[in-house]
């Protein structure tokens, strides 16, 4: 899905009310607890989205994803509980993330520049941006004894 970012930092995975309804508005699961934000804001969900199949590199995981209203920066947020079950290791410094797959380690460098940025011209590998529209960066698979 075009506009999906990864957040270490969130502990739920998001889906915006806009992108739901663009997915015809499956029937979401009643959801009682109240989101906080960051910034110690608080919303109410409009439900869980159930076992929700993800793929990436031939990888699929399901997880449970929460409906929140109105428009986001981004259609899909990716959160721990995503990152958990890919078994991923994620920096948004070097801008990476690592998950097994069949045997092997997946690498994925993104090297969208950052923007307005001295780093945009330099060899530092880069994260931000990863699976979002635009997306560009290196598929590497090594052996389990390559791993970095």
């Amino acid at each position: 899905m075009a506009g999906t970012i990864i957040d270490e930092g969130a502990s739920v995975s998001i889906l915006s009310s806009i992108a739901w309804e663009a997915l015809g508005s499956p029937s979401l699961l009643p959801e009682m607890r109240n989101l906080t934000g960051f910034d110690k804001g608080t919303s109410r969900p409009l439900g869980i989205l159930p076992n929700v199949p993800i793929t990436l590199r031939r990888k699929t995981v399901h997880v449970n994803i929460i409906v929140v209203r109105g428009p986001l920066d981004y259609n899909l947020l990716l959160g721990r509980d995503y990152i958990y079950s890919m078994g991923a290791i994620v920096s948004s410094l070097f801008r990476v993330m690592c998950f097994p797959h069949e045997g092997r380690v997946v690498k994925l460098v993104d090297h969208l520049p950052f923007p307005s940025s001295h780093i945009a011209s330099s060899q530092v590998p880069s994260l931000n941006g990863l699976f979002t529209q635009g997306m560009s960066h290196q598929f590497l698979v090594c052996p389990p004894d390559e791993r970095e």
